[in-house]
C-alpha cells in the first residue's frame, strides 16, 4: 500500500503521463477519420465515374440522333438531285438548267422545267434552226477530234499508195 499513497508523477522523470490516454483518443480518432475520408474519397470516385458513364450514355445518343439527321439530311438532298436530273433530261434541259429547277415533287420540277424551256424560247422561226444547231453542239461538245495521219504514208490526193522505184529514182537530184 506504500505504492498508494505516493501520488502520480508528472513530467520528464519518466512516469506515468497523465494524458497518455487523451493521445490514445486522438489517435483513435484521427484513424477513424482518415479511414472515413478515404471512403469518402472513394465514394465521390464512384459518383463522378456513374455521372461520367451517364453522361456518356447520354452524349452517345444525342451523337446518334445527330449523326441520324444529318444522314436524312443528305439522302433528301440526294432524293432531290435524282428527281431534277431525270426531270431535266426528260425535257431536254442542260445540267445547267437542271440546277434551277424549283419544286418538291416530280409534277412541280415539271411545270418549272416548262416555263424554264418557254423562257429561253428563240423567237419564231429561228428558233427550230438555232434548236436543232445547238442540240447538235451539245451533242458534240467536249474535247475537238483531231484528223491525224501517219507521215510515212503519201496523202490520198497523190494518186496510188503502191511504190514505183523508178518514179522515185528520177525524181531525185544528182
Amino acid at each position: 500500500m506504500a505504492d498508494d499513497d505516493k501520488p502520480p508523477v508528472t513530467g520528464g522523470d519518466g512516469g506515468e503521463d497523465k494524458d497518455a490516454g487523451a493521445k490514445k483518443a486522438l489517435e483513435s480518432e484521427r484513424t477513424a477519420r482518415r479511414k472515413a475520408e478515404q471512403d469518402a474519397k472513394a465514394a465521390r470516385d464512384e459518383l463522378a465515374k456513374l455521372q461520367s458513364d451517364m453522361a456518356a450514355g447520354k452524349t452517345d445518343a444525342e451523337r446518334t440522333a445527330q449523326m441520324l439527321a444529318e444522314l436524312r439530311e443528305r439522302a433528301d438532298a440526294s432524293d432531290m438531285r435524282a428527281l431534277r436530273a431525270e426531270v431535266a433530261q426528260s425535257k431536254g434541259l442542260t445540267p445547267a438548267q437542271a440546277k434551277r429547277l424549283q419544286g418538291k415533287t416530280v409534277e412541280e420540277l415539271e411545270a418549272d422545267a416548262d416555263e424554264l424551256l418557254a423562257a429561253f424560247k428563240p423567237a419564231d422561226g429561228a428558233g427550230e434552226a438555232n434548236a436543232e444547231t445547238a442540240s447538235a453542239g451539245r451533242r458534240g461538245a467536249g474535247r475537238p477530234t483531231e484528223a491525224l495521219k501517219p507521215g510515212a504514208t503519201p496523202p490520198a490526193d497523190q494518186g496510188s499508195t503502191e511504190f514505183d522505184q523508178s518514179k522515185f529514182l528520177a525524181a531525185v537530184p544528182r
